[in-house]
C-alpha cells in the first residue's frame, strides 16, 4: 500500500509531499475564534490582528476541548494505491469523506501479496464460464445495446460490456483483501479520529478477522504518520510550547468518547442486527448479502452499515443469478467458494445491519442504486427485497399512511419513479428477471 497526498490539495509543503499542519492549526483557530470569541468578528477581522502563536494556540485548545468542528473544515485528501478492498470497507463506512474507488468491474486479477494463486486460479476459470454464458444467452442483448461504426467496432464494444460483467460476477471469487485504488478526502479531524479507533483494533483485536487487519491498519497509520497527516502531542508542543502537553509521541487527537469503527457490529452495543426489523420513518433492517454487495451499499452515507464478522466454519455463499438454472454449475461454484473461503471471499453471505431516514432510503438509496446497470445483487436486494418488506412491515405497523407515501417507489427501478430524472436514461427496464 502506498499512500500520497493529493497534489493539488490544500494544506501542503512546499515540497507538496507532506501536511503543512502549522497552516492547519491557523486556519483552525480562525474558524474556532469564529465560533467564540468575544465581540463582532469576522474571519478577516480575526486573521488581521491575531498572531500565527494566537490562532495556533487556540486551534490545538480546540483538539484537546474536543472541540473538533473547527479542524474538521480542514480537509486532508488521499492517494491510496494497492489498498486492500476490506480497508476502503472501513475507511468509507465511516461518514464525513468523499471518496472514489476504482471499480472490480475493471480490474485485472493477478497474484500478489494479497491474493493466493488458488484465488487467481478460479477467478480465471469462472471469468471465461461467465463470458461463455453471456456470449451463449446474451449476446443479442449485447448487439442491441453496442451498437459501433463499424462490424469490428460493434464486435469490440459487445466483447467489453460482456467482460466487465463477466468480471462484476467474478470478483465475487477473490478474498476481500483484494488491492484496489482509493482517492480519499476527508477532514483533518476525521482522519485522525479514525485512526484513533483503529488503535483499538491493533490493541484488542476480537476475531480472526481483526487479528488480518492488524498489518493493514498499522500501516495505514503509519504512512499518515509519516506524511505528517496525524498531529502528535510532540508536534503540537513545539508548535505552541506555552501549552502545557505531554511532549509524546501519542497522537494529539483523543478518544474520550471510547468509539469503534463503525463498520463491525460486534464493537456496537446498541447494534441492531441481532435485534427484530423496525418500520417508520426510520427504520432498522436486517439481510444477508455479500462482501461486494455491502461494498455498494456503503457508497450511500446517509444510510448506518454494520456486519457481523462471518465464521469461517460456517460460511454461506452468493450465488449468481447467471448461474440460475444450472445446479451443475452452481454445485460447482459453491465447492469453489469453499476452496478460497480462509481468505474471506467476497462472494461469502454477511449479516447486515442498514439503518437511518426512511426519506434518504429511498432518495439517495434507490435513486442511484435501483437501476439495472448498476451493481446487480446490490440493485436486486434493494428492489426486490428490501423496499417491499418495509412497505409490507409499515401495513402490518398499520402505518398506512407512511406506505402509501412509499408504495410508487416499490418493486420499481429508478426511471418509474415518480420523482425522479434520470440523466443517462437507458430506455430498457426490466425488472426480477434480470440476470446479469
Amino acid at each position: 500500500m502506498k499512500i500520497s497526498l493529493g497534489p493539488n490539495s490544500g494544506f501542503l509543503t512546499k515540497d507538496k509531499k507532506r501536511f503543512n499542519q502549522k497552516e492547519a492549526l491557523i486556519t483552525t483557530g480562525v474558524k474556532a475564534a469564529v465560533c467564540f470569541r468575544d465581540g463582532n468578528v469576522t474571519p478577516d477581522v480575526i486573521r488581521a490582528t491575531e498572531t500565527d502563536e494566537q490562532l495556533i494556540k487556540r486551534g490545538i485548545n480546540t483538539i484537546l476541548s474536543d472541540h473538533t468542528s473547527p479542524s474538521e473544515q480542514v480537509n486532508v485528501s488521499l492517494e491510496i494505491v494497492d489498498i486492500p478492498k476490506i480497508l476502503c470497507m472501513v475507511l468509507n463506512n465511516e461518514h464525513q469523506y468523499c471518496a472514489d474507488e476504482r471499480s472490480l468491474r475493471y480490474t485485472e486479477v493477478k497474484e500478489s501479496n494479497y491474493i493466493s494463486s488458488e484465488e487467481v486460479c478460479l477467478y480465471n476459470k469462472w471469468l471465461n464460464i461467465f463470458i461463455s454464458i453471456l456470449n451463449r444467452d446474451y449476446n443479442d442483448f449485447f448487439l442491441k445495446f453496442n451498437q459501433g461504426k463499424d462490424e469490428k467496432h460493434t464486435k469490440s464494444k459487445v466483447a467489453n460490456a460482456i467482460k466487465k460483467i463477466a468480471q462484476e460476477n467474478t470478483r465475487y471469487m477473490v478474498g476481500v483483501f483484494i488491492p484496489t485504488t482509493l482517492t480519499y478526502t476527508v477532514p483533518w479531524a476525521q482522519i485522525n479520529k479514525i485512526c484513533k479507533y483503529m488503535e483499538r483494533i491493533i490493541d484488542n483485536p476480537l476475531n480472526e478477522l481483526e487479528e488480518l487487519l492488524i498489518p493493514y491498519l498499522t500501516d495505514f497509520r503509519n504512512q499518515l504518520l509519516d506524511l505528517n497527516v496525524l498531529i502528535t502531542e510532540h508536534q503540537a508542543k513545539e508548535l505552541c510550547p506555552s501549552l502545557k502537553i505531554k511532549d509524546t509521541d501519542n497522537l494529539l487527537y483523543k478518544n474520550n468518547k471510547c468509539l469503534d469503527l463503525s463498520l463491525f457490529a460486534e464493537r456496537n452495543k446498541f447494534s441492531g442486527i441481532k435485534l427484530p426489523n423496525e418500520y417508520g420513518i426510520s427504520f432498522s433492517y436486517n439481510m444477508k448479502i455479500s462482501w461486494a454487495s455491502l461494498a455498494q451499499f456503503h457508497r450511500h452515507r446517509t444510510i448506518y452499515f454494520e456486519m457481523l464478522t462471518p465464521n469461517l466454519e460456517n460460511s454461506n455463499y452468493y450465488i449468481p443469478l447467471l448461474l440460475e438454472g444450472n445446479p451443475q454449475l452452481t454445485k460447482e461454484w459453491l465447492n469453489d467458494l469453499v476452496l478460497v473461503n480462509k481468505y474471506y471471499p467476497q462472494g461469502q453471505l454477511l449479516e447486515v445491519n442498514a439503518n437511518g431516514p426512511l426519506k434518504n432510503l429511498v432518495h439517495y438509496v434507490g435513486k442511484e442504486r435501483a437501476c439495472e446497470r448498476a451493481f446487480l445483487e446490490t440493485e436486486d436486494m434493494f428492489t426486490s427485497q428490501m423496499l417491499p418488506d418495509i412497505y409490507y412491515g409499515l401495513i402490518k405497523k398499520e402505518n398506512i399512511a407512511l406506505a402509501k407515501t412509499l408504495e410508487p417507489y416499490v418493486n420499481k427501478l429508478r426511471c418509474m419513479y415518480p420523482d425522479y430524472n434520470c440523466p443517462a436514461a437507458c430506455g430498457h427496464p426490466r425488472i426480477r428477471e434480470r440476470k446479469f
